[in-house]
């Protein structure tokens, strides 16, 4: 699943970390062993090739940070560098740490990485889940209540995780701790982080009204936030309340074709519908499309069709795509160049993030399904259509 809006909590090495896995090579070991044989540098080039690694010492906290991005641009590729960067980095901020007199807004920014570092590391390593519990608690008793709320949203983090499988009390009680952070401070990119990955599980629950009501809330601070960026994004969380809440329910669809002409979502009543969310750059989708193909051949004239909306930057990227693979489906793309891409006036009002989203509509014009995808459109299609004529066939014959 490809997302569209990601959470920018300052600078989450974490993320970057774990975004590519891979067990080193024979190469770069054998690197390992011929550095090893090598004879002893001369002072000068030991000047040279000093250890990138290495934390300096009798630093300033700016010289720390300086560092400690410098670390994170070598961790490379492999568990084993990443992990290294990793530690490093998390080293790094225990030094700025025992300094004096260290900016707050600095240390603040230093804690976040070293929080999301460790939350790496302990994927790993059980010393790493150790330090970063054992840090946690420092934090929630320092005075300073920039510090505190640092260990208060990790905490909370850390309850998110499981609230999927929470009861509603407990559900409701951890959109109280979020509303309560809100109203101590504000709705800031790392309130909004804790506070989609909260409304996320919740949905995933089963739990949609408690999760529709939240992202509403999440709307609606937003658009009162002095972040330009989180206004824009409103519309999106408002638009999510609508997409939860859609199995059993009409969804609406209107817009132009790639033609330009008017679609007409009335024309499909009595038909079983695939509505694709999609774009050409989208490696998922375009995976989809022979299924989607297949099943089209099989119940098409049993009442069977597709409606793409497509995602893509320019129309042209659409068209493209269209006659390359020979699409016969009929797809939506918006003639605003502010409404190309995510900023899709039907991916908005459905607070579409993320793609393929696949959903099948029945006859009625009811959503069946958010998850139409693979042998489970397979299944989906043989349910609300029957067997296509070629397993009947097959079953006659047998």
């Amino acid at each position: 699943m490809l997302r569209f809006f990601r959470s920018p909590i300052a600078f989450s090495v974490a993320i970057s970390f774990a975004s590519c896995m891979i067990l080193p090579s024979a190469e770069s070991q054998d690197s390992v062993t011929a550095d090893a044989d090598k004879p002893a540098a001369t002072e000068t080039e030991d000047a040279e090739e000093a250890d990138p690694y290495q934390i300096p010492e009798n630093a300033t906290a700016e010289e720390l940070v300086a560092h400690m991005r410098a670390v994170t641009r070598l961790r490379g590729r492999t568990l084993e560098t990443m992990s290294k960067s990793a530690t490093v980095v998390a080293d790094t901020v225990d030094e700025i740490r025992r300094l004096d007199d260290v900016d707050v807004e600095l240390l603040t920014g230093a804690l976040q990485e070293q929080i999301s570092v460790l939350t790496f590391l302990s994927r790993y390593e059980k010393l790493a889940a150790a330090r970063l519990e054992k840090l946690v608690d420092e934090l929630a008793n320092d005075d300073r209540p920039a510090i505190r709320k640092l260990a208060v949203a990790e905490q909370l983090k850390q309850r998110i995780e499981k609230a999927s499988n929470a009861s509603p009390e407990d559900q409701r009680a951890l959109i109280g701790e979020i509303e309560t952070m809100v109203s101590e401070s504000s709705f800031d990119r790392s309130v909004f982080a804790l506070s989609y990955r909260l409304a996320e599980s919740i949905a995933q629950s089963g739990n949609t009204e408690i999760a529709a009501n939240f992202y509403r809330q999440m709307g609606d601070w937003m658009k009162a936030s002095d972040d330009e960026a989180m206004q824009e994004r409103a519309p999106k969380m408002i638009g999510a309340a609508r997409r939860i809440q859609l199995p059993g329910n009409p969804i609406e669809l209107v817009g132009k074709t790639t033609e330009g002409e008017e679609f007409d979502w009335e024309s499909y009543r009595g038909k079983v519908v695939l509505v694709d969310f999609w774009a050409s750059w989208c490696g998922p989708c375009r995976g989809e499309v022979p299924n989607m193909k297949r099943n089209l051949d099989l119940y098409g004239d049993l009442g069977f069709a597709v409606v793409g909306i497509n995602l893509d930057r320019t129309l042209e990227a659409c068209q493209e795509y269209v006659e390359q693979e020979e699409l016969a489906w009929t797809n939506l793309i918006s003639d605003k160049e502010d409404e190309m891409g995510w900023d899709n006036p039907v991916a908005t009002y459905y607070g579409i993030s993320g793609i393929p989203t696949a959903i099948l509509v029945d006859k009625e014009g009811k959503v069946v399904s958010m998850r139409a995808r693979g042998k489970e459109l397979d299944r989906l299609l043989e349910e609300q259509l029957g067997a296509p004529p070629e397993k009947v066939d097959a079953d006659d014959a047998e």
